[in-house]
């Protein structure tokens, strides 16, 4: 990705003015003071490639002083975040705790792993970024987190971390509540969940005491063999996070101006086929009910909510909501 900085501009004989003036014409995208993109190249990226992007512009190859942490260093590693990115983060160093200046806010942070970096972008490590998100953020924005570390990323070349490493790392915190904090999500993270969606849901169904569901149920039919998001065996029900990750036309990463992932609308033949599948499903005897990122990011009392949803359904909560 080719950066464009007003400072090297003077160096280099050319001038401030110039990239100004390219950017109002349009040739040129403005990520922050001082750095431009070439509008070609950002307009041809997909949403999660422009929040690591507009990361980068944030601490630049050089900026030792700048460390990308939790939410921030979590999109530079490809790990799910599920919130807006509008405030980036990074590790406060010296007098710089607390303090923020336009997008950015520095907060102090304990290192539990040396930093590293991505592309010469300063980060924290995989093992620290996930947890410092499950010790600060709630419950259910930290477990998709923690689900995908304890998985390989093959995209990415990158193992999977070991649960006894984390939570050894863990201990380090900086007090017992983030510690507890970042164990409950350590020992919740289920690596069986197929996606941020159906992490993020199953989170939600733990905080708000609905019974426990079985991860990734077989059903054989007459029409194959299919396996589903949740269900629960005593009530017969099946449970599904729509997010088309069935369909294998999603792509899920975090939003700059938004919660939920950045998905494609599957095609018509796809959505035949899902509901193929589904009918096959309930024709063992099972009920089926669906629910979406707009359903699970609403209020609990809310009637279109998850929670609603479920309970319109017929599951039972085995304790009090938490």
């Amino acid at each position: 990705m080719t950066f464009l900085y007003s400072a090297e501009a003077d160096l280099n004989g050319g001038s401030r003015r110039t990239l100004a003036r390219r950017c109002k014409s349009g040739e040129l995208i403005r990520l922050r003071q001082g750095v431009y993109i070439p509008a070609a190249e950002w307009l041809n990226l997909p949403p999660w490639e422009r929040d690591r992007i507009r990361l980068a512009a944030a601490a630049p190859p050089g900026q030792t002083c700048r460390v990308l942490i939790q939410q921030s260093a979590a999109a530079m590693w490809g790990i799910p975040t599920i919130g807006s990115l509008s405030e980036i983060m990074l590790l406060a160093q010296g007098e710089t705790h607390g303090r923020c200046r336009g997008d950015l806010r520095w907060a102090e942070r304990r290192l539990l792993e040396p930093a590293t970096s991505i592309d010469g972008v300063p980060v924290t490590s995989r093992a620290q970024t996930v947890l410092d998100m499950a010790a600060y953020l709630p419950f259910e924005r930290a477990v998709p987190a923690m689900y995908h570390v304890l998985r390989p990323d093959r995209s990415r070349g990158l193992p999977a971390l070991a649960l006894d490493n984390l939570r050894d790392l863990a201990q380090g915190l900086p007090s017992q509540a983030k510690r507890i904090r970042a164990l409950h999500v350590i020992d919740f993270a289920n690596p069986r969940s197929e996606s941020p969606g159906e992490s993020y849901s199953r989170a939600l169904l733990h905080r708000h005491g609905f019974a426990v569901p079985e991860l990734q149920h077989e059903f054989t039919t007459p029409a194959g063999r299919f396996r589903t998001d949740f269900f629960w065996q005593d009530q017969a029900l099946v449970g599904e996070f729509d997010g088309a990750v069935k369909y294998g036309a999603s792509k899920y990463g975090s939003v700059k101006d938004g919660p939920a992932p950045t998905i494609q609308v599957p095609s018509r033949e796809a959505l035949l086929r899902e509901k193929r599948r589904e009918d096959a499903i309930r024709a063992t005897g099972v009920g089926f009910v669906r629910w979406t990122w707009a359903d699970v990011l609403r209020p609990p009392q809310d009637p279109e909510g998850l929670a609603q949803i479920l309970t319109r359904a017929g599951l039972p909560r085995a304790r009090r909501r938490q």
